[in-house]
C-alpha cells in the first residue's frame, strides 16, 4: 500500500488507510462521549458493533484534501468546513434511509433542520471541530503515521480490513433481525386491537398469550444495540408501532411481570363471574 499514490487525495494508500481509521475510531469515542454525558451510562454508539464510525473517517478525508489550499484562512475555512460536513452528513443520512429504509437520527426538534438530517447547531460544531481537525490534529496524525513499519502496517491493515467486514455482515443481520422483530411487534399489536374490539371487557386465554409475546418482543427490541446506538431513529415503515415502544421504556416491569399480572386479572375475573352465577 505504501507504494500506491492516490492523487485526489494527496497521499498514499498507505497513509490514507491509517488517517481513515484513527478518525472513525476517534469518531465512535466522541460519540460515546457524548452520550455518555447525556444520558449518563455507557452505549455503544454507530452503525457498526465495533469502536467505528466510517462517516468520521470519510468526512475527515474530503475536507482534509479539498480544504488545505485554504487552511490559512480562519473564516473561509470555518464555514466552507461547516457546509461540506453538513452537505456529507445529509448524504449519508439519505443514502441510510434509502438503503435501511430508516433516519438513524433526527435533529426534528432542533431550529433550522432540513428533514432532520442536519440542523444549524450541529453544523456550526462541525465547523469548529474541523478547524481544530485541519490546522492542528492532521498535521499530527500525519507525523504519527510516518512511524509506522510498513511490513507491520500492511499486516495491521489487513486484519482491520477483515474484521470490519465481518463486522458489517453482523450488523446488516442484526438490522435484518431488529426489522423482523418490529413487524412481528406491529401484527402482534393489530391482532390484540381487533380481538380487544370482539371481545369488549373480557380478555381471553389467546389475548394473554399475545401481550405476553408482545412484550417480550418490544423488550428485545427495546435493550438491542441499535436501539440503544440511534435513540432518535425513525423507522419508514411500523413508525406508529415503534412509538409506542420508546413510550414503554421508563416502564420498570419486564414481560414475564406484565405476563403475571394479566394472568391474575383474569383468574380474578373467572372467580367473580362464578360467584355471580
Amino acid at each position: 500500500m505504501q507504494n500506491i499514490y492516490i492523487n485526489f487525495l494527496g497521499n498514499t494508500l498507505f497513509e490514507v488507510f491509517f488517517y481513515f481509521c484513527w478518525w472513525s475510531v476517534f469518531g465512535w469515542f466522541l460519540e460515546v462521549v457524548v452520550r455518555t454525558l447525556e444520558t449518563g451510562g455507557f452505549e455503544n454508539r454507530g452503525f457498526l458493533n465495533g469502536p467505528f464510525c466510517p462517516i468520521y473517517g470519510f468526512g475527515v478525508m474530503i475536507i482534509t484534501n479539498l480544504l488545505d489550499p485554504i487552511k490559512h484562512h480562519f473564516v473561509l475555512l470555518y464555514f466552507t468546513s461547516a457546509i461540506i460536513c453538513s452537505i456529507v452528513e445529509l448524504s449519508v443520512g439519505l443514502l441510510m434511509k434509502k438503503l435501511f429504509h430508516a433516519k438513524w437520527w433526527d435533529y426534528s426538534t432542533e431550529k433550522f433542520n432540513y428533514q432532520g438530517f442536519i440542523c444549524m447547531r450541529i453544523s456550526l460544531l462541525w465547523g469548529v471541530g474541523s478547524v481544530m481537525v485541519i490546522r492542528i490534529v492532521q498535521p499530527l496524525i500525519a507525523k504519527a503515521v510516518n512511524y509506522i513499519p510498513y511490513m507491520f502496517g500492511n499486516i495491521f491493515a489487513g486484519v482491520i480490513i477483515t474484521v470490519v467486514i465481518i463486522d458489517l455482515a453482523a450488523t446488516l443481520a442484526d438490522i435484518r433481525n431488529f426489522n423482523k422483530k418490529l413487524k412481528q411487534v406491529d401484527y402482534i399489536a393489530t391482532l390484540l386491537h381487533d380481538k380487544s374490539i370482539a371481545l369488549g371487557e373480557n380478555i381471553s386465554e389467546e389475548v394473554l398469550n399475545l401481550n405476553a409475546k408482545y412484550e417480550k418482543l418490544s423488550d428485545q427490541i427495546k435493550n438491542s444495540r441499535i436501539f440503544k446506538a440511534f435513540p432518535t431513529m425513525t423507522p419508514l415503515s411500523y413508525n406508529h408501532t415503534f412509538k409506542m415502544i420508546k413510550n414503554r421504556i421508563n416502564r420498570s416491569d419486564n414481560y414475564e411481570t406484565k405476563y403475571e399480572n394479566t394472568k391474575l386479572i383474569i383468574e380474578n375475573e373467572k372467580g367473580n363471574k362464578k360467584n355471580e352465577d
